[in-house]
């Protein structure tokens, strides 16, 4: 595992531009300060994919990636295999001049973070800088308008302190006339450097200046020489593309335009779009777009795996969770079965093998590596049987997946998924079953506890001593209509628009929604005032 931080991030990026360029899929992980603004948040079956976007959006403005995992996989010619590079990229929202930057943490996501070995002092240390392209143009501007190399006034105390500290060590080296002997200039940050380079060149003609990451060095030169090597070096340059930082390697992902792969991958996306692209549009079509431009062939592995189950039975694909660590132990023990004559991955034996689960890169790498094995799978079902006994081309493993690319799973999605690449599908959905309590004795809470048995739903207040609920399959609303039919305690049909239409305001949404999943504790934040007023 390859780990980048802004102290080997210009030495180890000519790698990373290299296993992009020639990998024949990437696989992608991120890791997030926080999702939930809005404590009560929940995903849920009423929801419209508009809904769920623009929910989204509000929840996650303020919030950043922390770490980035990419695992680049190359196809090994002549073999049955893949070859995995990985790399795990700490990064951090360094302050840009004329801008100050804002960090929020969701402290539950700090407490994750943390028991899963994200290191903090990396992050606030060694993490790399980044910037969307709408701070690229504004540090441009300032910089090509001069605003920044004369403006002390940008600097922080500790910069300007700093800055102070090296200008009275360069006075007192020039003052030594017998000192020819290069000054070096620790410098603790690359704003410092630049004013600092600035500053120095501007008022002696008889020096010059080169730096690496933390420091610079003061030479003396002749006056003609001065002029020659300002024009082989731009100090412009090298400040803005510290502040691109991880930037270049978004840049290089959409440039490339190779097959990109995620797990549950809405999030990821949404927040690579917020923060080194541009803001997040009101328009979920435009979001859509803009990701389509962005990446043109994405790969969600959890849509994938829901794809997968309809091909078995539940005693051949035994997993009662999709998760990604759930699906990658699977295929990694009894799923081998299944998976019979895969490519064999290989990762790169210089780096440590120890797995890591939640840490960005091994968890791009664990995604890459489903899919593949999936791919095989879909590939078997598709061309033959005749697969297990010789080696499936890449061409014929990804040709086999093709009719799920950009399709995005959503979590209690209804059965339904976003489609980036067009019109989101319109499938059969349950329709909503509306009940009305007849026994005074019938609460919410007793009617939730009655259907929760029946599978995933969620239930909204509706007019008095009536609920919408909204459920996840057919077979779920057919036997919840079969079982309650004769019930003395409560009717239930499916919902008509106009015939239970009532003068009373419908509460659709902006009503509470409540998910049977987690009843427990939604019904300790659920107002008794409020349920009073529904079932009264």
């Amino acid at each position: 595992m390859n780990e980048v931080l802004n102290s080997n991030f210009d030495a180890v990026y000519p790698r990373i531009e290299n296993a992009i360029n020639n990998a024949a899929f990437i696989a992608i992980d991120a890791e997030m300060s926080g999702i939930h603004t809005e404590r009560d948040l929940k995903n849920s079956l009423f929801d419209t994919l508009n809904d769920r976007y623009t929910a989204w959006k509000r929840n996650i403005q303020q919030f950043v990636i922390v770490q980035f995992g990419i695992t680049t996989f190359y196809r090994v010619p002549s073999k049955n295999a893949y070859k995995a590079d990985s790399f795990t990229f700490y990064l951090f929202p360094r302050s840009i001049p004329l801008k100050n930057r804002q960090l929020s943490w969701e402290v539950e996501a700090m407490d994750f973070l943390y028991k899963h070995g994200f290191d903090f002092n990396k992050f606030l240390v060694g993490g790399i800088s980044y910037i969307d392209e709408i701070d690229e143009k504004l540090m441009l501007d300032h910089i090509t308008q001069g605003d920044i190399e004369d403006c002390l006034s940008l600097l922080s105390y500790d910069e300007e302190e700093n800055f102070k500290e090296c200008k009275s060590k360069v006075c007192e080296w020039i003052s030594n006339k017998s000192e020819n002997a290069p000054l070096k200039l620790e410098t603790i940050t690359p704003m410092v450097q630049y004013v600092l380079h600035k500053d120095l060149r501007n008022n002696y003609n008889d020096i010059w200046t080169t730096s690496d990451c933390k420091s610079i060095d003061v030479m003396k030169i002749s006056g003609n020489a001065q002029d020659d090597l300002s024009k082989k070096n731009n100090l412009e340059d090298v400040l803005l593309d510290f502040y691109l930082g991880f930037s270049k390697v978004f840049k290089l992902l959409s440039s490339s335009k190779k097959m990109i792969i995620g797990h549950n991958i809405l999030l990821d996306l949404m927040f690579m779009h917020q923060q080194f692209y541009k803001p997040l549009p009101d328009s979920y079509k435009e979001f859509k777009s803009n990701i389509h431009t962005l990446f043109p062939q994405i790969y969600d592995t959890k849509f994938l795996s829901f794809e997968l189950r309809k091909l078995y039975s539940k005693d051949e694909v035994n997993w009662k969770i999709n998760s990604l660590n759930i699906l990658y132990e699977y295929f990694t023990t009894q799923g081998r079965i299944i998976t019979y004559n895969s490519p064999e991955i290989i990762f790169n034996e210089e780096f440590s093998h120890k797995k890591n689960y939640h840490s960005a890169g091994w968890d791009s790498y664990f995604c890459g590596y489903i899919f593949v094995k999936m791919a095989h799978i879909f590939c078997v079902k598709k061309f033959g049987t005749g697969l297990e006994e010789r080696i499936a081309s890449h061409t014929e493993l990804m040709s086999s997946v093709k009719d799920f690319i950009n399709s995005i799973n959503i979590t209690r999605g209804n059965e339904i998924y976003m489609k980036l690449d067009g019109e989101d599908p319109v499938l059969s959905r349950p329709e909503w079953l509306h009940v009305k309590l007849k026994s005074p004795s019938l609460d919410i809470k007793q009617l939730m506890m009655k259907f929760s048995s029946y599978g995933s739903m969620d239930v909204m207040p509706f007019a008095r001593r009536r609920v919408l609920v909204a459920v996840s399959n057919h077979n779920t609303a057919s036997e919840i209509l079969r079982q309650f039919k004769s019930s003395k305690e409560l009717q239930v049909t499916r919902y008509n628009r106009i015939k239970h239409a009532t003068s009373m305001t419908i509460l659709l949404w902006s009503g509470a929604v409540l998910s049977g999943g987690i009843l427990a504790w939604m019904l300790k934040n659920i107002s008794k005032t409020y349920i009073n007023q529904c079932i009264s």
